[in-house]
C-alpha cells in the first residue's frame, strides 16, 4: 500500500477567499474526491457489523481492534465526515448570498452611470465612470493585447483582464472606487433614486464587504474541518483505513483464508487516497 502524502491529503479545499464562481466542493474532481470518503466509512460499517459475529476470544483483538475500539472509531469518522457536510453547506450558503448581490453591482453601476450621464455632467466624466462599469463587467475598455510575440503589434507590457480582476474581491472594490468617483460629481448630488443614493450606494458595498468576509471565514472552517476528517480517515496513526485493513488481518490469521468468516471480510476494501 503507497503512503499517502500528507500534503497531498490535507490541501482538499481550492477555494480561494477571492473565487468568484461556484466553489471548489461544486466541481467534479471535488464530487469524487469527497466521495471516497463515504466508501470509506461505509467499508468500515460493514466491517463492524460483521465483526459483533466472530468469536472476540479466538480473535484475540488488541486494545484498538475490540468492538468497542472499532465502534467508537466509526462514530467519531461518522462525525468528522458529517462536520465537513455541515461545513460545506454553510459556506455554499454564505458565497452564494455573496454572489448574487455582486453580480448585481453591473446593473446598479450601469444605472448610477445613466443618472449622471442624464443630468448633464462632462462626458469625459461620464466616460471615466463608464469605465468603471466596463471594468466591474469584466469587459475590456481597450483592445485586446497583442500576445504573439512576433506580431509587429506586440507589447511585453501591456496585459489583459485577469481572473483576480474579475474576482469578487476586486469588483468590491471596483464598485466603491466608481462610488467615490460618483460623489466627487456636483451633478450626481441631486440623485435622489432608490437604490441609487451615495448613501444606499455604499450601504450595498457594506454588505457586499461583510458576506464576502464571511464566505472566506466559512472557507477556512470548511479547510479545518476537512483536515481533522483527512487525518481520522487517512493519516493518523490508527486511522480508519489501516484499522480496517489490520483487522482482516486479524480475522484471516484467526480463522484462515479459506475459512467463511474471513471470505465474509474478504471483499471489503479499504483504499488509501495517493492522488
Amino acid at each position: 500500500m503507497k503512503n499517502v502524502k500528507t500534503n497531498q491529503i490535507e490541501n482538499t479545499t481550492a477555494v480561494t477567499e477571492n473565487n468568484v464562481a461556484m466553489p471548489a466542493p461544486e466541481k467534479k474532481t471535488r464530487r469524487r474526491s469527497e466521495s471516497g470518503f463515504a466508501k470509506v466509512l461505509e467499508a468500515f460499517a460493514r466491517l463492524r457489523a460483521l465483526a459483533v459475529h466472530f468469536d472476540q476470544t479466538r480473535l484475540g483483538p488488541p486494545d484498538d481492534l475490540t468492538l468497542e475500539a472499532l465502534e467508537r472509531a466509526y462514530r467519531e469518522a461518522y462525525d468528522l465526515q458529517t462536520a465537513v457536510g455541515n461545513a460545506r453547506a454553510d459556506f455554499r450558503t454564505a458565497a452564494l448570498e455573496r454572489q448574487l448581490l455582486i453580480d448585481n453591482f453591473d446593473a446598479l453601476a450601469a444605472q448610477a452611470v445613466g443618472q449622471l450621464a442624464g443630468r448633464g455632467a462632462h462626458p469625459e466624466s461620464v466616460r471615466d465612470a463608464r469605465g468603471y462599469v466596463q471594468k466591474i463587467r469584466g469587459e475590456r475598455i481597450g483592445e485586446k493585447a497583442e500576445q504573439n510575440p512576433a506580431s509587429p503589434h506586440y507589447n511585453p507590457n501591456a496585459k489583459n483582464i485577469s481572473a483576480s480582476q474579475t474576482s469578487s474581491a476586486a469588483k468590491i472594490q471596483t464598485f466603491l472606487e466608481l462610488i467615490d468617483f460618483l460623489e466627487a460629481q456636483t451633478a450626481y448630488g441631486s440623485v435622489r433614486m432608490a437604490g441609487l443614493t451615495i448613501g444606499e450606494l455604499r450601504a450595498t458595498v457594506e454588505t457586499a464587504q461583510y458576506l464576502h468576509a464571511e464566505s472566506i471565514e466559512k472557507a477556512a472552517d470548511l479547510t479545518h474541518r476537512r483536515g481533522l476528517r483527512n487525518r481520522r480517515f487517512y493519516l493518523d496513526e490508527d486511522n480508519l483505513c489501516d484499522l480496517g485493513l489490520r483487522y482482516k488481518e486479524l480475522v484471516k490469521g484467526a480463522y484462515g483464508t479459506k475459512s467463511a468468516e474471513y471470505k465474509a471480510i474478504k471483499a471489503i476494501s479499504f483504499k488509501k487516497r495517493h492522488d
